[in-house]
């Protein structure tokens, strides 16, 4: 047998937080590096947000929530990467102001760009990878194990070094103009604007000679009728086994899971044959059925209108 598991091949996780949170939690100066917000922030791109709770808590919530929430929003722009160097687009949003953005393309296959708090990641085939002459580091590719075809090239943009003029930025404004010159779809996020994704006025904006399009990401609801909820409630100490605690927080994991994906394994009324099927919801005897609301946003999301969810279910 081959031991074929890597770093690579283990990141999929499952954050969980056990902890007392605050009476009060101020929205506009969240403790973000405390659990569970900094395991929120600590993610950059997020494409679907979903939070289950009981029907009747949303009954008297649903409007506060509206309100206190807006839709979250981003744009879709075509630009190449020479056009994030324009001292225009430049400046603006990435030596002063804050955002995110992410190409198309499929990691591992195509040569695909993200930018995080100033920082620039190429994800880059060899071939394009040796004429752009940047630095950079070998990653696992979609080939065998220890083949080395693939590169990242990681430019912090917001370095006192890089300006217009200077040696260091103007060979990757070469590389740029040269190597990568192929215009391609992006997705933006303006973090510094206080409408969830896009800044107010955006006619008046270097992001308008892009012609973006605006996407608003709508809420979806799914009720989930007669589901056995497990209690979620667990006695835990220090001298409480890890081995416990994970075993808890795997099968809840799982339960919630189902429920997402509307399986009828978690109803009060499922009568599958144990043969076909051998789920049971998590201490089965002390659940109770509740009627349960999915509310659910899918597209560009940022970490920080997450927060902002959290908090508002508090």
């Amino acid at each position: 047998m081959l031991d074929l598991e890597d770093d690579a091949s283990r990141r999929e996780k499952c954050y969980t937080t056990i902890t007392q949170l605050p009476a009060y939690v101020d929205p506009k100066q969240p403790p973000t590096k405390k659990s569970p917000f900094s395991a929120i922030s600590s993610l950059p791109y997020i494409h679907t947000v979903e939070t289950i709770l009981p029907e009747a808590l949303y009954s008297s919530i649903g409007e506060s929530l509206n309100a206190k929430l807006q839709k979250p929003q981003y744009a879709r722009i075509c630009m190449s990467l020479a056009s994030l160097l324009e001292r225009e687009f430049f400046n603006a949003y990435i030596k002063i102001g804050n955002i995110l953005m992410i190409s198309e393309g499929r990691s591992g296959t195509d040569n695909v760009f993200s930018l995080r708090d100033g920082i620039l990641r190429l994800e880059l085939g060899k071939e394009i990878f040796e004429r752009t002459g940047l630095a950079g580091k070998p990653i696992r590719g979609g080939g065998r194990k220890h083949a080395k075809e693939r590169y990242l090239v990681e430019l912090n943009l917001r370095l006192p070094s890089m300006l217009h003029g200077k040696k260091g930025f103007e060979r990757i404004v070469w590389a740029f103009r040269n190597v990568l010159t192929e215009s391609v779809a992006w997705l933006f996020c303006d973090l510094t604007s206080e409408s969830n994704g896009l800044p107010k006025g955006i006619g008046n904006t270097p992001l308008q000679k892009h012609q973006p399009q605006i996407i608003e990401c709508d809420m979806a609801r799914i009720s989930h009728r007669e589901v056995l909820v497990p209690p979620s409630q667990m006695d835990i100490t220090e001298s409480t086994p890890s081995e416990n605690v994970q075993e808890h927080c795997n099968a809840l994991s799982e339960w919630l899971a189902m429920v997402s994906l509307e399986s009828p394994r978690v109803t009060a009324n499922d009568t599958i044959d144990p043969y076909l099927s051998r789920y049971s919801v998590p201490d089965a005897d002390d659940a109770n059925p509740t009627n349960l609301i999915s509310l659910k946003w899918h597209g560009f999301i940022n970490s920080r209108w997450i927060t902002q969810l959290l908090i508002a279910l508090l």
